[in-house]
């Protein structure tokens, strides 16, 4: 299902200009196929950037076509979701016994006696290859200035980000599999997203008896988006295996169609006074008054003061004749920022016009009346949620930058979390519940960054930079709305994967606790149960002491967060040589493995992990894996730390050694080659973790809040090898 997949990526630049006018173009072409068959993706670019100093108006404008083609076709990146219901989730659930293909050169499946509802994903890879999407996207900046006085500068600039796309998916009959059926079907979606930014600003900045440095800024930013996409949808195709006759007219049946879109914007005055003593004493204060078009009339508008200050010590006389002390520099910061990062227009009740979901008899007949139907519920009193952040640092150089690093505390408050709570169908029928704003959460956390340079001063032959970085998080939920005591989510088949609760950590693992494996009757009998437990099942621990496992007994079960995250990397150069790697890690974490609720439980028909040939009996009973039992009671396989392994790692990044061509006759040459690398690099060469899924980093998202650590089947990450060159004329 996977294979060695060539990247092509090339880059070509120029740059220029005269006193009065500067100039700098790219253009890019990158193919890059997907690791998974029948995928990949494509894209040129286009960038140019003008600088004309004298009238003091410029622009940046950037120009990428994209394609991206197979299953999904979105650009599958490593640690991304992929689920059940995808290559990566067949893969872990069809059955071994199964083949790709058949006695006759078929494509084989799930379609049989016990062998589950994967779809064979070699099958579904080839069927949808020709899934295409394409994508135009635009960015361009266009602005303006003019001195008021001295020292004075009024600013303006105008920024729209545009992008257009459409997407064709194909779905072929697919009688192998369990499930399948003979017909086929097309999708095509076709949308638009734009986004413009006005921003203006004065811009006042003197320095007074040369020593003290003043910065004043004021300023407007308005900031208006819309989206709209149309999505329709027919089945039973005459032709099959033509891409250039699929349309939607030439559909049978089950005709589909929807449109749907978004509107927001945002307005904001702000103001930064900076001040600076001697290049010794350092302040700044900010404020910021933002106004979203999410909240409602009352919550519309958020203030965000923010201030720093910093002094340069070692600009003072006392120290100035520490030879060994290049810079010393203290900093001490508070500021609040806000998120709105939720649907548009929570404050209004939103209604749907659907003939297929809101029609209804009325008058006692048996016609279909359409009619109109709430899809969304109101909160009038979400407002902003606000990040309050205090740091406290200090940076520091030393031997004439030979060292250097630098060391932060900081203690942030999250403070009206938005989140959307699930409430019962009784309450909201077939609507969404609103957001609300559901709690506090508090981090604090110190990095340390160390670095050492050698060569660089005297100019060596060889030189090398050696760089470590160490921090360390911690999280808590310190306060839920006063309705809420906590709050499960992470919603995943009959699984509930984390929970919010006061005093514990974000996106904490959730369920049972597993205490061993029932061994025999009496240790049922004389143990506390549930209903359905049995010698050879799960025995878990009875939290609450009642003497009976309930879903009470379900407790904090790991924690996704780790101890400390830490990286390193290393620069080298010898004359014409240079050597680069970076390495990374996480120690201290959990992941929670979905895949094993396919894999280890008999929650479906499928392939079955080979840990189950370790699993419990009579003559193994030391093992903490379950006996396999069709008719074993689904609290077996609820959620429970079985599911949870560390997630540590260590991982070498990136690997890079390049050599530079001299080029001191180049002029002989008559070619303009100034400049001329070739360099080979590796990425993700070798990771050492325990964790058994397939990758580590894993990035995932449930609801409204991610529900981090959690593995449904990600996408594996590849070990790239590229062979560059870098060109300057």
């Amino acid at each position: 299902m996977t294979e060695p997949a060539p990247v092509q990526s090339y880059q070509l630049s120029s740059t220029g200009g005269s006193e009065n006018a500067t100039y700098a173009f790219t253009g890019g072409y990158l193919n890059q196929k997907g690791t998974i068959k029948n995928t990949g993706f494509t894209r040129y670019n286009l960038r140019s950037n003008t600088n004309i100093k004298k009238v003091r108006f410029g622009e940046n404008a950037q120009y990428s076509y994209s394609e991206a083609y197979g299953m999904g076709v979105n650009t599958a990146t490593a640690g991304e979701d992929q689920g059940e219901g995808s290559p990566i989730g067949w893969a872990y659930r069809m059955p071994t016994i199964v083949p790709v293909y058949d006695i006759q050169g078929n494509y084989a499946g799930s379609r049989g006696s016990r062998l589950g509802n994967a779809e064979n994903p070699i099958a579904v890879l080839d069927r949808q290859k020709g899934n295409l999407s394409k994508s135009n996207f635009f960015f361009g900046n266009v602005f303006a200035e003019a001195d008021i006085i001295d020292g004075l500068v009024a600013r303006t600039s105008f920024g729209l980000r545009y992008e257009n796309y459409s997407r064709i998916e194909m779905r072929y009959p697919n009688l192998e599999f369990s499930e399948g059926n003979t017909s086929n079907s097309l999708t095509e979606v076709n949308g638009y997203r734009t986004e413009w930014t006005w921003t203006n600003t004065l811009n006042y900045n003197k320095v007074f008896n040369e020593k003290h440095r003043l910065g004043i800024l004021l300023g407007t930013e308005a900031i208006k988006s819309s989206s709209r996409e149309t999505t329709a949808a027919r089945n039973d195709f005459f032709l099959l295996g033509d891409p250039n006759y699929y349309y939607l007219n030439n559909g049978a049946s089950a005709i589909s169609n929807g449109s749907f879109g978004a509107l927001g914007s945002l307005f904001s005055l702000f103001g930064r006074a900076d001040y600076a003593y001697n290049d010794r004493y350092l302040a700044s204060i900010t404020v910021r008054r933002d106004g979203s078009s999410n909240f409602g009339p009352e919550n519309k508008y958020g203030v965000f003061p923010a201030a720093s200050v910093a002094w340069r010590i070692s600009e003072e006389d006392f120290l100035k004749d520490v030879s060994w002390l290049t810079d010393l520099k203290f900093r001490a910061g508070y500021g609040e920022t806000g998120n709105q990062r939720i649907d548009a227009n929570q404050y209004l009740n939103r209604y749907r016009n659907s003939i297929i979901q809101s029609g209804y008899g009325m008058g006692g007949g048996n016609g279909i009346v359409a009619g109109v139907w709430q899809n969304s519920y109101a909160n009038t009193g979400v407002k902003w949620e606000s990040l309050k952040s205090l740091n406290l640092g200090v940076d520091f150089t030393l031997a004439d930058g030979v060292f250097d690093g630098s060391f932060d505390w900081y203690n942030k408050k999250t403070s009206d979390m938005l989140y959307r709570v699930p409430l019962p169908a009784t309450a909201v029928g077939g609507g969404t519940s609103p957001y609300v704003n559901i709690g506090d959460m508090s981090n604090k956390g110190v990095e340390l960054a160390l670095a050492y340079h050698y060569g660089r001063n005297n100019d060596k032959p060889f030189k090398f930079d050696i760089m470590a970085n160490i921090s360390r998080n911690v999280n808590k939920i310190v306060k839920l709305s006063d309705d809420v005591s906590e709050q499960p989510y992470g919603f995943y088949r009959s699984l509930t994967t984390s929970l919010l609760k006061v005093g514990e950590s974000f996106g904490s693992f959730y369920g049972y606790k597993v205490a061993g494996i029932y061994q025999n009757a009496d240790d049922v009998k004389n143990s506390p149960s549930y209903e359905g437990a049995r010698v050879g099942g799960f025995k878990y621990a009875d939290v609450n002491g009642d003497g009976a496992l309930t879903p009470e007994d379900r407790t904090i079960i790991g924690d996704p967060n780790p101890d400390f995250l830490y990286s390193l990397g290393f620069n080298a150069s010898y004359k014409n040589w240079d050597f680069a790697a970076f390495f990374n890690g996480s120690q201290g974490n959990d992941l929670y493995d979905v895949n094993r609720y396919f894999t280890d439980f008999p929650s479906f028909d499928g392939a079955r992990s080979t840990r189950l040939l370790n699993a419990w009996s009579p003559s193994n009973p030391d093992s903490q894996i379950p006996s396999s039992y069709v008719g074993g009671s689904t609290l077996e396989y609820a959620s429970s730390s079985y599911y949870v392994q560390n997630g540590s790692f260590f991982r070498m990044k990136n690997l890079q050694i390049g050599y530079s061509i001299p080029m001191e006759n180049a002029s002989k040459t008559k070619t303009g080659i100034n400049k001329l690398r070739i360099y080979v690099s590796a990425t993700n060469l070798f990771t050492i973790t325990k964790y058994t899924g397939l990758d580590p980093e894993v990035g995932q998202s449930f609801d409204t809040f991610s529900a981090p650590g959690v593995d449904r089947g990600v996408y594996p990450i590849p070990r790239q090898f590229l062979i560059g060159v870098n060109l300057g004329f």
